[in-house]
């Protein structure tokens, strides 16, 4: 383990080092990002999982605090390739010792333990890794960042006093600071409704990953770092975060998949549901991890925190 913490600091010292080395004496040509590439590339493919899996959950600021977003992200480092997999938050699922309700509230009931074990037994994997941030904290990161350019397709407008719920946002490419990121994720008002909303965080979701190209990070990565301490709930470990973020630099090099839940709406005694197909769901997840399996050459059942050697 020491080795690894060493390589990941190692490597990232260099790639900062040589980048900021061209930066000073004011040198532009392909040499400069090509190699910091390698030296990053480099690391990351000794330390970094080779397969990796973890649930997103943003909480809502109701008390009990519930999921507001479900998502499971995966990443292949071997196959360039990246999965989000949402799960609308009003999905009738059956909780482990509660019974068929909506999968927010196993969030409700037993926080990200029981929301996991929900999502493993319903979608027939295993889950090891999570991530939880609450709409304060979302906010403190992307500000953190800089802010994410995203390309908002329509004016986004609802007022909802009694959850304190103000967004405005006009359409066309901008930059969205902390507010009116936080702002974009919510909106579900439309005929689309939650799953107009679920194909906005996951644009969103990619703009960010996008985000990790940007030089101007490296300037800010203490202050990056110690807000996403304080802001973000995960046993990621710490080793895995750093080469993750540098994982997802040239991200555009990659293939990025998005997919929701397979289902329709539904009502069951007067209770809106979102019911899911859960054998077409357990296919696009097993599918995508066939691929990693068959890319590996591997025969052994998915394990999410599988090392490389």
């Amino acid at each position: 383990m020491r080795w690894k913490i060493f390589y990941v600091l190692l490597g990232f010292f260099i790639g900062v080092v040589v980048l900021f080395g061209f930066m000073l004496f004011g040198i532009e040509n392909p040499f400069r990002l090509n190699l910091v590439k390698k030296v990053i590339d480099y690391t990351v493919a000794r330390t970094l999982p080779e397969t990796f899996c973890a649930l997103v959950v943003g909480q809502d600021s109701i008390k009990p605090v519930r999921s507001d977003t479900i998502m499971l992200l995966s990443v292949n480092t071997r196959t360039e390739e990246i999965f989000l997999f949402s799960i609308p938050r009003d999905t009738r699922l059956l909780i482990p010792g509660v019974g068929y309700d909506k999968v927010n509230h196993a969030y409700a009931r037993g926080g990200i333990a029981l929301l996991k074990k929900t999502l493993e037994e319903a979608l027939g994997t295993r889950i090891p890794y999570f991530v939880e941030i609450n709409y304060d904290g979302f906010e403190k990161v992307i500000d953190a960042l800089g802010g994410v350019e995203i390309e908002v397709e329509k004016p986004l407008r609802y007022v909802d006093k009694a959850q304190d719920l103000y967004i405005d946002i006009a359409a066309g490419k901008q930059v969205l600071n902390g507010k009116k990121a936080l702002q974009y994720v919510r909106f579900r008002h439309d005929p689309l409704g939650d799953i107009g909303r679920i194909k906005r965080q996951q644009n969103f979701i990619k703009a960010l990953l996008t985000k990790m190209d940007d030089p101007s990070l490296l300037m800010n990565v203490s202050s990056i770092i110690e807000e996403l301490k304080k802001s973000v709930n995960t046993n990621i470990p710490s080793e895995d975060m750093v080469q993750l973020a540098l994982w997802f630099r040239g991200l555009k090099e990659r293939k990025f998949e998005t997919e929701t839940m397979p289902g329709e709406p539904t009502y069951v005694n007067g209770i809106s549901f979102w019911e899911p197909d859960l054998a077409a769901s357990r296919t696009l997840i097993q599918n995508f991890l066939t691929k990693e399996k068959e890319s590996l050459g591997e025969q052994s059942d998915y394990s999410g925190d599988q090392k490389s050697s």
